[in-house]
């Protein structure tokens, strides 16, 4: 039923928006009720605040934890490629060198 699109800018001025609103009515009415009607709205803009902060910073660190996997995972592929790479050119070399020996044995026969 709230659950309306705010634009960004008001989205990320909401919190000051209601600090500010909070020192005003403290400031501008000063009875018992403005005081703590005005306390309700500054503690609203800081926890508001701090929660944005605190989802943004665990959302950095979980992208930045998830590009070190990404480069990890890439590492091991490359490492994987060239050892698989050096073992078939291990292999091509002793096939080379099996063929080579059975050349040579042929021709010696062959004498």
């Amino acid at each position: 039923m709230f659950d309306f699109h705010k634009p960004e800018w008001l989205y990320e001025a909401l919190p000051t928006i209601y600090t500010v609103a909070g020192i005003a009515t403290i400031v501008n009415l000063g009875n018992t009720l403005s005081i703590v009607s005005g306390g309700l709205l500054i503690s609203a803009g800081f926890f508001i605040w701090r929660m944005r902060r605190t989802y943004r910073h665990e959302k950095r660190s979980r992208e930045a934890e998830r590009r070190a996997a990404q480069r990890r995972v890439a590492e091991r592929r490359a490492v994987e490629l060239k050892v698989a790479e050096q073992r078939d050119a291990e292999q091509r070399d002793a096939e080379r060198r099996e063929a080579e020996r059975r050349e040579a044995e042929r021709r010696n026969s062959q004498n």
